[in-house]
């Protein structure tokens, strides 16, 4: 085997220390020798014809010619271990040998390539998300528009298929809503009428009940005002005689005991009749209060019947004038209807072409729903293959947040 040492095992040495050069053939002989026993692995016949026929077993070893041997069987020397054999041996540990270096490597280099990789992959993930997102509205946009001409489609392809039918249905439509309609104009104008001339009725009425009400409106007012000066005044000489009440404790005994004790007479004299006065007045404006209330409800159940039949009136010409204003909604809406009924009927081609436009935007659109699941696909994997860098860049901001903190404590301290 190349590049490997072999041992040739002869047995134990029985050479007794004699010298062998003198029994090692010619120099070419023994190196066309080697050459064969390295390609082949057995001795050639000729290195036994070029060795001397002598015995290495000294005196007692008894000669024997090599010629005795069989030459028909070359003699085959195997080294200790085989090519096959070394090599099942050497294999295993090659290997994990190559393994274990190879581990050490990935273990060295692989987290720098798993981070860049997984932060590459955060970026497509962070673009691909964007990219998704403006698909899918201009998806949604386009889908909207998609299913508003799908649905003109189908209104066209119904009129054409139906236009008789739907030009009388229309024209049904219009006539009733402005029979309706007039009707209900017609009754509008009568409760119009009826609502002026109850209006007038009760302007009348309340005319009436105004001159009535004047007088005691009139008499209410002075009798307010009269008891409200008894009052004062009332409450003035009160002032006086509590006044003169203490002068006259005060003189008590004195030389001007007399003299106080008239004022106090006096005093108390002016108190009473002012106290009189007041409850008079106040019996008045009471009185005329009572007669002011009692006329004034009388005028009030007079007018509540006309009052509420103004306020039914309102509310029949409010509902009257929306039905009116609905019916003519309604006439309009048939109007426009039967005219795009005419016009779909009158230029098929157009509808010819909303359909070519339809089947080519739903091809549109099943090619942009194929390519935004493709992008989804590659958004889920990107997601995937960032979450190392994920958890990189919350190591680093749990990091900085750590150095925030011991950076704000030993700044306190």
């Amino acid at each position: 085997m190349a590049g490997r040492d072999i041992t040739i095992p002869f047995g134990p040495d029985r050479t007794g220390g004699m010298d062998l050069s003198s029994l090692i053939p010619e120099v070419e002989s023994t190196q066309q020798a080697e050459e064969e026993f390295a390609e082949t692995g057995v001795l050639p016949d000729s290195a036994f014809e070029a060795a001397p026929q002598q015995s290495y077993g000294g005196d007692e070893a008894e000669e024997a010619p090599l010629a005795e041997y069989p030459q028909d069987e070359p003699l085959v020397v195997e080294s200790d271990i085989s090519d096959q054999a070394y090599d099942e041996a050497a294999s295993p540990l090659e290997e994990e040998l190559v393994e274990d270096t190879e581990e050490e490597l990935d273990e060295s280099a692989a987290p720098k390539v798993d981070v860049q990789a997984s932060l590459l992959a955060l970026k497509d993930s962070i673009d691909q998300g964007r990219e998704l997102k403006a698909r899918e509205r201009e998806r949604d946009e386009f889908g909207q528009k998609l299913d508003a001409d799908r649905e003109e489609l189908a209104d066209r392809e119904n009129i054409l298929a139906n236009y008789h039918q739907l030009v009388a249905e229309q024209d049904a439509i219009i006539d009733e809503c402005t029979s309706q309609r007039d009707a209900r104009k017609f009754e509008l104008s009568q409760l119009v009428a009826q609502q002026d001339e109850t209006t007038e009725t009760l302007q009348r009425m309340r005319d009436y009940h105004d001159s009535q009400l004047q007088p005691l409106e009139t008499a209410l007012g002075r009798a307010k005002a009269t008891a409200e000066q008894a009052k004062n005044d009332e409450r003035s000489r009160k002032s006086e005689l509590n006044a003169a009440e203490i002068a006259k404790r005060k003189a008590e005994g004195g030389d001007d005991a007399a003299m106080t004790l008239a004022r106090y007479e006096v005093a108390q004299q002016a108190y009473e009749e002012a106290a009189s006065r007041s409850g008079m007045a106040k019996e008045a404006l009471d009185k005329a209060q009572l007669q002011y209330d009692d006329l004034r409800e009388q005028v009030e159940q007079a007018e509540a019947p006309l009052e509420r039949s103004l306020e039914d009136l309102e509310k029949k010409i409010e509902e009257l004038k929306e039905s009116v204003n609905r019916l003519g909604e309604d006439i309009s809406v048939a109007r426009k209807r039967r005219q795009y009924c005419d016009t779909v009927y009158q230029y098929p081609d157009e509808t010819a072409k909303l359909r070519a436009s339809v089947e080519a935007d739903e091809e549109t659109a099943r090619r942009m729903d194929e390519e935004n699941d493709e992008l989804r696909d590659r958004l889920a994997d990107s997601k995937q293959r960032s979450k190392t860098a994920k958890l990189a860049i919350a190591a680093v901001i749990a990091i900085i947040i750590v150095l925030i903190v011991v950076f704000v404590v030993v700044g306190g301290k």
